[in-house]
């Protein structure tokens, strides 16, 4: 008799249990919905003439809910932006009032040298595939970083900002139900969120100087030349003016120029021609002209000193300031 009720007992358990599963199945399954968004990528100001790379970072994030536990695949497909539609390695943006100049740089996965493509374009480069599960209550979120590179060497860009959009057709981000390999089969949904890579490159000079030095000369009957160099980089395409201050004498003119050693002094003059005929100084009347090409450009610095009284023995100099006007 005990044994009987025993399993009857079970019995109303087990039916039980098959009663809640019966009432769970009846609620239909949830539809899986994601968002994604992109940060822009700013590679902010920039001077291009100093032909180092740049870098910068962007991330995308995604928000899922769908059913309980659910795996969801998501495929990030980027194109090739509008800077320019046909560039892939590298990518490329366009000059703000002056599209047909461009900027080479690309977007890579996150720590790592792999392109991050597209697959919906021609090149072989894919997109990372990630993948999400969502928590018990049917919902999750995941983010990426976007590596990007703006390519060195590219000293010969004129300033302003460059810039490439990627939306419309340049941006498909894919996602599907389940953990898979990529999204070409199944149920796969999709949408389009838009982002932005931009730089400025902006106006830039650097300039270095060597010495003129006269050497040892025994006497000041005639003329003594020597030269020097100015080396200057500027912004491709920037006009810029070259000066040389009055020096530590003050000089009066770039031809009455005073090196000195203590109270005795030699005067002498600073020119931009090897003939001696152009003074080199600090007026708009007698500094060089120039345009910058994005990498160095070497000026020679010529010096004269001409017939005077020799003064005592002894090592004479002045300082000279170099201002680069832009």
């Amino acid at each position: 008799m005990r044994h009987v009720i025993r399993i009857h007992h079970l019995l109303a358990v087990v039916l039980v249990a098959l009663g809640a599963l019966a009432a769970d199945s009846r609620h239909p399954a949830l539809a899986l919905s994601c968002s994604f968004d992109v940060t822009n990528i700013n590679f902010g100001n920039v001077d291009l003439s100093d032909g180092t790379s740049h870098f910068a970072t962007g991330e995308m994030t995604a928000d899922c809910s769908g059913n309980p536990f659910q795996w969801v695949t998501i495929c990030p497909n980027i194109g090739s932006g509008n800077g320019n539609p046909t560039a892939h390695d590298p990518r490329q943006m366009k000059k703000w009032g002056n599209s047909s100049i461009k900027l080479n740089f690309n977007l890579y996965w996150p720590g790592s040298s792999t392109i991050w493509g597209s697959y919906l374009w021609p090149y072989p480069e894919r997109p990372p595939v990630l993948h999400l599960r969502l928590s018990w209550g049917g919902s999750g979120n995941t983010s990426k970083t976007i590596d990007a590179r703006l390519f060195g060497g590219q000293n010969a860009h004129p300033k302003g900002v460059y810039f490439s959009r990627f939306n419309n057709n340049h941006i498909l981000f894919q996602y599907k139900s389940g953990y898979s390999q990529d999204c070409s089969s199944g149920t796969v949904k999709s949408e389009k969120p838009s982002f932005r890579v931009r730089v400025r490159n902006v106006k830039s000079c650097t300039v270095s100087a060597t010495d003129i030095d006269f050497g040892a000369v025994g006497n000041l009957a005639s003329n003594v030349d020597a030269t020097g160099t100015v080396t200057v980089r500027c912004t491709y395409d920037l006009p810029y003016k070259i000066r040389l201050d009055r020096g530590s004498s003050n000089a009066s003119s770039p031809t009455q120029r005073k090196m000195s050693n203590g109270s005795d002094t030699i005067t002498y003059g600073t020119y931009s021609d090897a003939a001696r005929s152009q003074p080199w100084g600090w007026l708009n009347s007698n500094d060089v002209n120039a345009t910058g090409t994005g990498y160095d450009q070497t000026f020679t610095t010529y010096g004269r000193v001409p017939p005077q009284t020799t003064p005592p023995p002894g090592n004479y100099s002045e300082t000279i300031v170099v201002k680069v006007v832009f």
